[in-house]
């Protein structure tokens, strides 16, 4: 799952659409880019006891001990806060792009999790001409790229990508 810890501008995901889950998965988000895996589970829904299930990285203090410092860091400095400003401060800054640029059809997303999308299938062209650029997209359609910046970027930092993504887009649709 991508929304990770704090993502959406929320510290779970779920939190963003009024529902609440019964299983949960964590991983890349929990451990702040260290390999780990978890899952939380209501009790009513918990099927294993401790021992049940085997890995062989389970249980790894080193691991074990980055989740619980870059967890603590995202809950310490409310980086779901933090994520939920920088990804309205991103959103109304591509929304000004799709105004200026008929080519871009929608901007959607919650937090710092963004599509843009557009009137053709230029999605490989523009993110080859971002990565020419500095700037990492993925493509997620043939129409349509996903932005998913770090959660502690800066508002400079998103002025820096914007400027990048729209000079990548112009490039690709001229070429």
């Amino acid at each position: 799952m991508q929304t990770g810890l704090g993502r959406l501008g929320t510290l779970w995901g779920y939190q963003s659409f009024g529902v609440e889950p019964d299983v949960m998965t964590l991983a890349k988000g929990l451990g702040g880019g260290v390999p780990i895996g978890a899952f939380l589970a209501k009790e009513k829904c918990a099927v294993l006891e401790p021992g049940d299930h085997g890995s062989t990285f389970g249980g790894n203090a080193l691991t074990c001990a980055a989740a619980n410092a870059s967890t603590r860091f995202i809950v310490d400095n409310d980086i779901p806060a933090r994520a939920k400003e920088m990804g309205a401060y991103m959103t109304r800054g591509l929304m000004e792009l799709k105004r200026r640029h008929s080519f871009i059809t929608d901007v959607r997303g919650l937090g710092l999790l963004i599509a843009v999308q557009f009137s053709s299938d230029v999605s490989g062209k523009v993110v080859s001409a971002c990565n020419e650029e500095g700037l990492l997209l993925n493509p997620v359609r043939p129409n349509a790229v996903r932005l998913m910046p770090p959660l502690t970027i800066s508002r400079q930092e998103v002025d820096e990508g914007l400027q990048r993504l729209e000079r990548g887009m112009l490039r690709a649709v001229a070429g």
